[in-house]
């Protein structure tokens, strides 16, 4: 027996919603996205280079370690978080979304974006001053060699910040009825008017 469940948004259908942002943040996160799969690209070869050294030459590069978790793996991971917020490609679970009526979806969706500017925002202003206490101390890893890892640091709040910033643009867009969207759905034209 078939069920009519209605169909909900997903985030591969949302990539027009990045108009709702201002072009230089638009620009911003791109570039930082760049930055980012250039940093793995360059993490994947200084990881290759440091094992064919050890186990050709057995002479492995000094630092690999440190540098892999202090600088690649931070660069990587939080410089394309301000893109994943304007793609809207981050993990959801809509198991019940879908079978709302407007007002509750409407609710649902001004909740979502209430929290994650919320925890966008204190990560950024926590990681900021933890970066300038880095800087402060001049924060190095120690190990087989010792690298300085403050520089890396500047990353975090840089995302964090670039994130609730478009955050808040698509928080104002839904507000203001500009949600491109929820067209062709259930929840379409969720704006105040509209319940």
């Amino acid at each position: 027996m078939e069920t009519d469940t209605p169909p909900v948004p997903h985030a591969h259908e949302n990539a027009h919603l990045d108009q709702q942002v201002p072009a230089p943040i638009r620009q911003l996160a791109h570039w930082l996205t760049v930055i980012g799969c250039a940093t793995l690209a360059l993490m994947m070869i200084h990881i290759c280079a440091d094992v064919m050294l050890k186990y050709v030459l057995s002479k492995p590069l000094s630092g690999t370690l440190e540098i892999v978790s202090g600088y690649y793996m931070i660069i990587t991971i939080f410089a394309p978080l301000a893109m994943v917020e304007l793609r809207r490609e981050a993990i959801v679970v809509d198991a019940f979304f879908g079978y709302f009526n407007k007002r509750v979806q409407y609710v649902c969706i001004i909740l979502s974006f209430l929290v994650a500017l919320t925890v966008f925002s204190a990560f950024a202003y926590q990681t900021t001053l933890d970066a300038m206490h880095a800087f402060k101390i001049g924060e190095r890893a120690m190990g087989t060699a010792e690298i300085p890892i403050w520089p890396a640091r500047i990353i975090m709040p840089v995302s964090f910040a670039l994130a609730a910033i478009v955050t808040l643009f698509q928080l104002i867009a839904h507000l203001q009825g500009r949600n491109p969207e929820m067209a062709d759905h259930p929840g379409d034209n969720l704006t105040p008017g509209a319940l």
